[in-house]
């Protein structure tokens, strides 16, 4: 058959596509191209994804507003043709069309929280009207005098929203008598059990004044890099070397994700960054944009048999990853993860509060989140649903005396609003730093305990193992054994940082009791006692609650923890190795929001101010029985 006559049937079938033929036309229109000289065959593809547009994403706009359900099972129809078309592209060396087409449209995208797609840096007008489609992005000056946890931009805009406004403002959640069912009911909700919080990595001492090399063995979330990159200054012109290693394929991939956004994006990245970390749900423009940039990697790097290491030049920054074909394969699930929105989603301090547990996105209370409509698919499964806990908090991972010192027009009591700028303002020190200084990224997908072997080679001034120390995990003498060869022995200063949070702290019963019975005291107001039984029971757990939680914070546990560390045999364990445990810490303190200074690191932690008793106790839901532990080169 002539050229022509295949050039022709193309043609002619191309015509007959539409949403109602089969998923085989479609992929009868690639046979057809297959044998197509190069010049006739990229202009002809040009014309089937033409058509492809045409016919699913004139659709998918139209049903987005009205027929949510349509619209999944449309949109995943679309991602099976596109995924099993892959082979075909990548065979003909199609990929550079696809790249050209949409490159030249997502450049021109905004990708903010904003609902005109800017990026939020201020706390806007909470007044939108959903049917009318308004919404007004000036700035909030005038906050509501009722609830105090929304703006306005003036009196009209405030009298407008004020029919919508009104549920949240006069709602019962909002009066100082409410209390949750949990407190009636005499139980601990699954989503307030204590968690354990990823307290950031102190910054890089000045006395280094040579190349860096750090190694985070297990990562998990990003904070610790984040904020001890954040700690360098902009002025060092050393060389800067950063493992990142977490056998989780999810973690790992979503971790590569964030950190090539902020790479390619700069600070047009953040607000998606801070959506793809903690929010249920994306903008459209984030989620297109996002895979985007993901299926030219996919196009590029993804092999489903081979293990390949690549690199990511952007200037100075370089990324190099060491995956595995299941953990990119991780990554082309996730880009196609059929989940829906539903599933992804399944007082003034508690307004805001019970406003991201409703929703799961990370915005200031009062910002238009409707246009968050896209699941995201990084931290959902299509078989589990989240792959977060129920008990997962943002909080949680970040210092919250530092994040309530936040400003930008929040309040003081929206801690989630003051955290999504906390965290803007984090990962804008973070771009400055990867845009001017010399950083290079290895990312690992490994055991931790395997990895050592892989990069035998490498030594590293500082290596933190998070929890792995634990007996539940790696334990204290493997870990000490198989990462003691990576230290820099050339620098005094070299630390392996370890974090135990499974010890279990045996407080003596008659110890704890006296502490309990003392706080609850103190804390029982006896001109003001409960009138009735259940208010009197109320109070009682309240009490109780708060006083288990000051006795795990305010009792020394240095005591007990040096009794469990000689019990693991952990100083014999390091001295055989050539390893000394620091009996004054110098790089994190030793508890959770302990002191640093020589005199006071082993003494029980004290917090006269109750906002920051609040904030630690309940909000944060820290269990307080962290310990840190320090070990350098024996001299």
């Amino acid at each position: 058959m002539s050229y022509t006559n295949q050039v022709k049937e193309f043609s002619q079938l191309l015509d007959e596509l539409s949403v109602t033929s089969e998923n085989e036309k479609f992929y009868e229109c690639f046979e057809r191209l297959g044998p197509l000289p190069r010049d006739i065959k990229d202009a002809k593809f040009e014309e089937y994804l033409d058509k492809f547009n045409q016919i699913f994403g004139s659709l998918l706009s139209e049903m987005q507003d009205y027929d949510e359900t349509k619209y999944q099972m449309l949109e995943s129809r679309m991602n099976t043709i596109i995924e099993l078309s892959f082979p075909f592209i990548k065979k003909h060396q199609l990929d550079h069309i696809l790249k050209r087409r949409s490159s030249s449209y997502f450049d021109t995208i905004e990708i903010g929280s904003g609902f005109d797609g800017k990026q939020l840096t201020q706390v806007t007008c909470a007044n939108t009207c959903v049917p009318n489609q308004f919404v007004c992005n000036n700035i909030g000056k005038n906050l509501c005098s009722n609830c105090r946890v929304v703006f306005y931009c003036s009196k009209d805009c405030q009298k407008m929203h004020w029919k919508f406004h009104k549920k949240i403002c006069k709602s019962d959640i909002a009066s100082k008598d409410w209390k949750p069912d949990y407190i009636h009911e005499l139980r601990i909700p699954e989503f307030i059990q204590p968690t354990i919080a990823s307290i950031p990595m102190y910054a890089i001492p000045l006395y280094y004044k040579d190349p860096i090399n750090l190694l985070f063995a297990a990562s998990g979330d990003p904070n610790d890099v984040i904020a001890t990159v954040n700690g360098i200054p902009l002025d060092f012109n050393q060389e800067i070397n950063i493992f990142i290693n977490d056998f989780a394929e999810r973690v790992t991939i979503r971790n590569f994700v964030m950190l090539y956004l902020l790479a390619k994006l700069g600070k047009n990245a953040i607000d998606a960054v801070i959506h793809i970390w903690y929010s249920s749900a994306l903008t459209n423009e984030q989620w297109h944009r996002t895979t985007d940039l993901l299926a030219n990697i996919l196009y590029d790097k993804f092999d489903p048999h081979t293990k390949k290491d690549y690199i990511f030049e952007f200037d100075k920054l370089k990324i190099y990853t060491h995956f595995k074909p299941q953990t990119w394969k991780c990554l082309f699930e996730m880009v196609l993860c059929p989940i829906d929105l539903q599933t992804a989603i399944d007082m003034r301090e508690r307004i805001c509060y019970d406003y991201f547990r409703h929703n799961g996105i990370l915005l200031p209370y009062g910002v238009p989140n409707l246009h968050h409509n896209t699941p995201n698919k990084f931290i959902l499964d299509p078989v589990h649903g989240w792959t977060t806990t129920d008990c997962s908090d943002p909080l949680s991972g970040w210092d919250l005396l530092k994040v309530v010192q936040v400003e930008n027009g929040t309040t003081k009591d929206d801690l989630y609003r003051k955290l999504f700028f906390y965290l803007r303002n984090q990962l804008e020190l973070f771009i400055d730093r990867l845009q001017n200084l010399n950083i290079n990224f290895d990312l690992y997908d490994e055991d931790a305990l395997e990895l050592c072997q892989k990069i035998k080679k490498n030594q590293f001034d500082r290596i933190y193992v998070s929890n792995i120390c634990d007996e539940i995990y790696c334990g204290i003498k493997p870990v000490l054994t198989k990462l003691y060869p990576l230290l820099n022995n050339n620098n005094p200063h070299t630390t392996l940082i370890a974090l135990f949070m499974n010890w279990l702290p045996s407080i003596p019963s008659s110890a704890a009791i006296e502490s309990i019975n003392n706080t609850i005291m103190k804390r029982l107001d006896i001109n003001n006692s409960p009138s009735t039984l259940q208010e009197t029971l109320d109070k009682i757990v309240t009490l109780t609650t708060k006083a288990d939680l000051e006795v795990n914070a305010l009792y020394d546990h240095t005591h007990q923890f040096k009794i469990y560390m000689e019990k693991m045999n952990a100083n014999t364990i390091a001295k055989k190795i050539g390893l000394y445990r620091r009996k004054i810490h110098k790089i994190v303190p030793k508890r959770i929001y302990g002191s640093m200074k020589k005199d006071e690191q082993d003494k029980a932690l004290s917090f006269e101010d109750e906002r920051v008793e609040h904030l630690l106790y309940e909000v944060g839901f820290h269990t307080f029985k962290e310990h840190y532990v320090e070990w350098e080169i024996a001299t």
